[in-house]
């Protein structure tokens, strides 16, 4: 059966999560930005209104791209120990070097991290924007990680199902693929036939409506079809079903 991974940016998205019957979750902050760092608060908040589920934590500390300085990759130590302190089952995290190579020592560290607290690792979608992406994953393979989120180098995993279906042939017996960017219930079982990846990640987002959002000239509205965006709880359980989640 496929492993479900809602990608959530708060509280309210995890217990959706939680009540679509989904198997993971990797919780976020500011979607918008393609997802940064969540608060501690927002995790230990998500467990104690009964979310079960694994939480996995972003440590992104910006947006942008993935070739962080020093101070940032000891603001990701950080911070990705405060998580897993506070209960987080693993971190998704990706660090590359201004080339496009991995960051060998910053990877290390917070895979060693996880490691020490007996927590999964996950490199997130940095892998699609590496310069050598099959050399990367070997070299994620060497590190320990466990797992990485991709699209296969493309702007969705329909484009890039070929590349997907080519790393899991060819390094799924050594680290797991889960893959997202542009799941939809038209695609998704197709694309797990296809690819052979069993592990699919995805928002299901719809688009809320919050009054305040705009008066006047002035508006802090990001996107056109709504205030903020969150997971939309009747797409979650329709992806679930689609792939084989009992209702």
């Amino acid at each position: 059966m496929t492993l479900i991974e809602l990608c959530a940016g708060s509280v309210r998205d995890c217990l959706i999560a939680q009540e679509a019957g989904l198997d993971r979750i990797e919780l976020n902050s500011a979607l918008a930005l393609g997802g940064l760092t969540p608060t501690v608060a927002c995790l230990e908040l998500a467990k104690a209104n009964g979310v079960t589920l694994p939480i996995i934590c972003m440590v992104r500390p910006r947006g942008g791209g993935f070739a962080y300085d020093k101070l940032e990759i000891r603001q990701m130590l950080a911070e990705g120990q405060a998580l897993l302190r506070a209960g987080a089952r693993g971190l998704a995290f990706g660090c590359l070097t201004e080339t496009g190579q991995l960051n060998w020592d910053a990877n290390q560290a917070l895979i060693e991290l996880c490691q020490t607290h007996g927590a999964q690792s996950v490199f997130h979608r940095a892998i699609d924007v590496v310069a050598q992406p099959d050399q990367a994953i070997e070299g994620l393979i060497k590190l320990g990680c466990q797992r990485i989120l991709t699209s296969g180098g493309a702007r969705s995993i329909e484009e890039g199902r070929d590349r997907l279906a080519h790393y899991q042939a060819q390094y799924g017996a050594d680290i797991e693929f889960v893959m997202g960017a542009g799941l939809n219930l038209a695609n998704a079982a197709d694309l797990v036939a296809y690819t052979g990846i069993q592990q699919v990640h995805g928002s299901f987002k719809t688009w809320y409506q919050d009054p305040t959002t705009q008066q006047g000239s002035v508006s802090f509205a990001y996107d056109s079809r709504g205030a903020y965006e969150g997971a939309d709880p009747d797409l979650a359980r329709a992806l679930g079903q689609a792939l084989g989640k009992k209702e």
